[in-house]
């Protein structure tokens, strides 16, 4: 059973999941969308190959317009310099996905990921992975959770 959390601030749905993972729809466009029109925020992951924007997905890989990244309430997560670089051209929140702890996106928010000590800009990565205090002693600028549902 999961902990039930009241959050005031930034809440983002990982994928456009909302209630748990979906791994046969997430970083799917209409589910993202979905998850938009519900009034969340979204991480979607991406790739720009050939002019395009894609969102991998267990079945291979979806164009996605421009126009999606550049929506202020998606959070875009890339895997390499050139996507980044075309997400920055766009106006798109975005971050390069690393191994690291933290890291900072081109809205210089703090993504960053349990157990590391969150600060006021930070958005706090899956909550739902950490120590059921992890929350509680800061006020993050938001989190990035697959059940955000539990945090209104």
């Amino acid at each position: 059973m999961q902990r039930k959390i009241r959050f005031e601030g930034i809440i983002i749905a990982h994928l456009g999941n909302i209630n748990g993972r979906k791994p046969e729809r997430e970083n799917q466009l209409p589910y993202l969308k979905a998850a938009l029109k519900a009034g969340w925020h979204v991480c979607a992951d991406v790739i720009f190959s050939n002019g395009a924007f894609l969102l991998p997905h267990i079945d291979g890989f979806h164009t996605a317009p421009p126009a999606f990244f550049s929506n202020q309430r998606v959070w875009s997560r890339c895997q390499d310099a050139e996507t980044l670089d075309a997400l920055c051209n766009i106006g798109a929140h975005a971050l390069l996905a690393t191994e690291a702890p933290l890291a900072l996106t081109t809205s210089q928010f703090i993504w960053t990921l349990p157990p590391r000590e969150l600060a006021q800009r930070s958005i706090a990565v899956y909550p739902e992975l950490a120590a059921p205090n992890w929350l509680t002693p800061y006020e993050p600028a938001g989190l990035c959770s697959n059940s955000p549902q539990v945090y209104i």
